[in-house]
């Protein structure tokens, strides 16, 4: 019998839905205030669909993107964890196998400046992924590029879980980002 997808689940159905051990979500709700299960009298721990959709979106971005906590804290105070959420949402869909799940339409960059503290910047358009709108995030003092790179990698993620094929001049890219791990 399956729960229903509104149902709260427990600590050991949240860690095999997202793919962490338990000690990890534990560790998690330390250092994210926004992720906080209901705890019973008797100390256990059931999370809500927000939660799980949450820890879903955390365990992308920090395991799979390579994020830092401070990285995540920063987007989840963005929006209040809003876009982790969405792409807490769309890895779950993925993982139970539905068949058309939804895209995050999110991107998972830097908050972009309001328009008049923006500075001019000239963005070079890759020649080599048109069929991708990838849209280049406000250039960093650390590393620009990045921004750029992290985009491309979700875009051909997410090209890929919705079962379209990648044509030839993605494929060779995705490949060369997947020699660089």
């Amino acid at each position: 019998m399956s729960k229903s997808p509104d149902a709260f689940r427990s600590i050991g159905e949240v860690s095999r839905l997202v793919g962490v051990a338990p000690h990890v979500l534990r560790y998690w709700e330390s250092q994210f205030t926004q992720l906080a299960p209901v705890k019973r009298a008797d100390g256990r721990r059931y999370y809500r669909p927000d939660d799980v959709r949450l820890a879903a979106g955390l365990c992308q971005v920090l395991r799979e993107e390579g994020l830092s906590i401070r990285g995540a804290k920063r987007l989840i105070a963005a929006d209040r964890g809003a876009a982790l959420r969405a792409v807490g949402a769309a890895r779950l869909g993925e993982a139970a196998g539905d068949a058309d799940p939804p895209a995050p339409a999110v991107r998972l960059m830097r908050p972009d400046p309001p328009p008049a503290a923006r500075p001019p910047q000239r963005v070079r358009q890759p020649e080599s992924l048109p069929l991708f709108d990838v849209q280049p995030a406000q250039p960093a003092a650390a590393a620009p590029w990045l921004d750029r790179l992290v985009g491309a990698a979700l875009a051909l993620r997410q090209h890929e879980f919705q079962g379209k094929p990648l044509p030839p001049q993605a494929k060779s890219l995705r490949d060369a980002l997947a020699g660089l791990r």
